[in-house]
C-alpha cells in the first residue's frame, strides 16, 4: 500500500527550459493523485528511511547511534519501508521487510503488469507512487517515471550528451547506473551527459554536465542521497574523485580527488555505524572510508582487488567488501572466468593455454574471431582482448592474456570492524574469504549470513560473525555472468544472471536449496526492488510487478 497523506497534488508534466536535453511530453492520462512530500511529519520519517536509518532506533547499520549489539547483528528498518530510493533500496542494503513475497514469479505466475522501457539495466527507484528508471534509445538518455500500481507512464525526459563512446565490453551500454531520491528530488547520473537532479514532476533542479569517463568498460557507479548531498564516485575519470554535491542547489559540499583510482564501478555506501557516519568507496586495490560531513579520510583497507565493481553491505559493527577482477586472478580461476561458461577447461589446457586457443579457432587459421567464440565472458570483452583492433586475436594476443599482471591486491572478502583510523589493514579485518567471490554483483548481508554471487552460477553462502562456509560455490544451471545483486526478501534470497534466469533460494538452514526459478527472454542485469511484498524486476527493456 501507498503511505497516505491529507495533502495531495499530482505529477505534472510540464516543459522545461532551455538546456540540451529533449523533453517527451506524452504523459499518461490515468496518473493518479500522490502524497504530498511536504508533510513535516512524512518528511521525518521519509528522510531517515532514504538515508538508511529507522523512525525507532535499532542496532544495525541503519539504526541511530547507540551501543553496538552483536558483531552480525542486521542493518535494516524496524518497520517497512515506505520507498526503495536507491541502489539496493533502503540504506543501500538489498533487505526488504514488510509482507511476503510470492513464492512463485516470472513470466505469467503472479504478475501483476509488465511495460515496455527504453534498453537499459539501472535498477528501479521507488518514491510512494512512482518508480524511476533510466534508458538509452536514439542517441539519449531517458529518465522515466511510472506509476507504481499499474506501471503507465506518468512522465519521460530525454537529454541528449555526447557520443556514446566504443566499448571495450559488449555489456558496457548506456543506463546502468540506478537513479535515487529524498522524496523531493530524484538524483540521475547519466553516462554521457553528467549528473542531474530532477523534481517529481519532472523539471530540472540543476545539472552538473561531465563527460563520459573515458574508459572501456562503461559507468557503472550509482549516486546516493545522505543527509541533504548526493554522493557519487567517478573513479578513472580525468577527474576522478568522490563527490558530494548540496541536493537542492547542485553546489560542490566537499570533493575527495582520486586520481590514484584507475577504474572502478561501486556505488557509494552510507554506513551508519554504531560510531559514526561514513561513505565507504571500493577502488583501486583498498576500500576507503570518508566523514559523511567533511569527506575527510578516516580509515582505508589495503590488498584488495584492482578493478573493484562491488558495493559493500554492512551492519552497525562491520563492514563487508568482497570483489573480485580479472588482473588478480590466476590459473584455473582466470580461465574459467574466461571461457567456463560454455567450455570445460582441462588440467593441459591450463598449463598450456595455447592448447585452448587452438580448440577456439575453429577454422584452423591461427586466429580467433568473435564468432568461433561460445558464450563466454571471454566473447563479451573481444575488443578489449583485440589490441590490434583488427576483428581478430592473434595467438600472441590470447597467451598474454594469461601471463601474470603484477597487478597489487588480491580478490577478497574482508570483513572490517568499525572505528579504525588510518591504515587499519592489519588491525580491524576480522575475517578473510578469498573463493567464490562477485565481479560485479554486491555481497547480500541478510539473517545474519554473507551471500556472495559468482559468475558462472556460483553460490557461496558465508557466516557473517565469524565468516565459517555455510556452502561455497553451489552451483545452479544458468553459468552465465551474473550482475544483478541479490537481495534478501523475509525467507528468501533473490540471484539472478545476465541471461535471464531468476532464482528463488532458501534464505535459513545448512544446505542450498532452490525453491524456485523462471526464465526470462531478456538480459537480467538490474537489481530488483521489493517493496510491500511485491517485487519490481527491469529486463533490458521491460518492468515486470509481481505480488499476489
Amino acid at each position: 500500500m501507498f503511505p497516505t497523506s491529507p495533502v495531495h497534488h499530482r505529477f505534472h508534466a510540464r516543459r522545461a527550459i532551455g538546456g540540451d536535453e529533449r523533453h517527451d511530453a506524452q504523459r499518461s492520462p490515468c496518473a493518479l493523485p500522490r502524497m504530498s512530500f511536504a508533510c513535516p511529519t512524512f518528511l521525518s520519517l521519509l528522510v531517515t528511511i532514504v538515508a538508511g536509518q529507522p523512525a525507532i532506533a535499532q542496532a544495525g547499520h541503519a539504526s541511530a547511534h547507540e551501543e553496538a549489539g552483536p558483531a552480525h547483528e542486521e542493518a535494516g528498518p524496524a518497520a517497512p519501508a515506505l520507498d526503495w530510493p536507491q541502489f539496493r533500496g533502503p540504506g543501500g542494503l538489498a533487505v526488504a521487510d514488510g509482507p511476503a513475497i510470492p513464492k512463485t514469479l516470472g513470466p505469467g505466475q503472479n504478475e501483476l503488469w509488465r511495460v515496455a522501457l527504453p534498453p537499459g539495466h539501472s535498477s528501479p527507484c521507488i518514491v510512494g507512487p512512482a518508480i524511476f528508471v533510466t534508458g538509452f534509445e536514439h542517441g539519449r538518455e531517458r529518465v522515466v517515471a511510472l506509476e507504481r500500481s499499474t506501471g503507465a507512464e506518468l512522465w519521460s525526459r530525454s537529454f541528449v550528451g555526447d557520443v556514446y563512446p566504443h566499448a571495450e565490453h559488449d555489456h558496457a551500454v548506456p543506463a546502468l547506473t540506478t537513479p535515487c531520491s529524498d522524496g523531493r528530488h530524484v538524483a540521475v547520473y547519466l553516462a554521457t551527459y553528467g549528473l542531474v537532479c530532477l523534481d517529481l514532476d519532472g523539471e530540472v533542479v540543476w545539472r552538473r554536465r561531465w563527460p563520459h569517463p573515458g574508459h572501456g568498460f562503461g559507468v557503472g557507479s550509482s549516486p546516493i542521497l545522505a543527509d541533504g548531498k548526493v554522493i557519487l564516485s567517478r573513479d578513472g575519470a580525468p577527474d576522478s574523485a568522490i563527490y558530494a554535491l548540496d541536493v537542492a542547489s547542485g553546489e560542490t559540499v566537499w570533493m575527495i580527488p582520486r586520481t590514484d583510482c584507475i577504474e572502478s564501478h561501486g556505488t557509494p555506501f552510507l554506513w551508519r555505524n554504531a560510531g559514526r557516519d561514513e561513505i565507504v568507496v571500493g577502488g583501486t586495490g583498498r576500500v576507503a572510508g570518508h566523514d559523511l560531513k567533511s569527506g575527510a579520510p578516516l580509515w582505508h583497507v589495503g590488498g584488495v582487488t584492482i578493478f573493484a565493481c562491488t558495493t559493500p553491505t554492512a551492519d552497525a559493527e562491520t563492514l563487508y567488501f568482497a570483489a573480485w577482477s580479472t588482473p588478480n586472478a590466476t590459473g584455473r580461476n582466470y580461465w574459467e572466468a574466461g571461457f567456463g561458461q560454455s567450455l570445460d577447461i582441462s588440467e593441459e589446457e591450463i598449463k598450456e593455454p595455447g592448447l585452448l586457443f587452438t580448440r577456439l579457432d575453429l577454422d584452423g587459421d591461427d586466429k580467433v574471431y568473435k564468432a568461433e567464440l561460445p558464450a563466454s565472458r571471454g566473447k563479451d570483452a573481444f575488443g578489449f582482448i583485440d589490441k590490434d583492433g583488427d576483428g581478430a586475436w592473434s595467438r600472441d594476443e590470447f597467451l598474454g592474456l594469461g601471463k601474470p599482471s603484477g597487478a597489487p591486491g588480491e580478490n577478497v572478502l574482508v570483513a572490517i570492524q568499525r572505528g579504525g583510523e588510518g591504515d587499519v589493514t592489519a588491525t580491524h579485518v576480522r575475517w578473510r574469504w578469498t573463493r567464490g567471490l562477485p565481479y560485479v554483483a554486491s555481497p547480500l548481508l541478510h539473517r545474519g549470513r554473507i551471500w556472495l554471487a559468482r559468475s558462472g552460477g556460483m553460490l557461496t553462502c558465508l557466516d557473517a560473525a565469524s565468516g565459517e562456509c555455510l556452502f561455497d560455490r553451489a552451483r545452479v544451471d544458468d553459468r552465465s555472468e551474473y550482475y544483478m545483486s541479490p537481495v534478501g526478501a523475509g525467507e528468501h534470497v533473490l540471484a539472478g544472471s545476465a541471461d535471464g534466469s531468476l532464482y528463488m533460494l532458501k534464505a535459513d538452514g545448512p544446505d542450498f536449496v532452490i525453491e524456485h526459478s523462471a526464465r526470462f527472454d531478456e538480459q537480467l542485469f538490474a537489481t530488483p526492488a521489493v517493496l510491500d511484498g511485491r517485487v519490481y524486476l527491469r529486463t533490458k527493456s521491460t518492468l515486470w510487478a509481481f505480488g499476489d
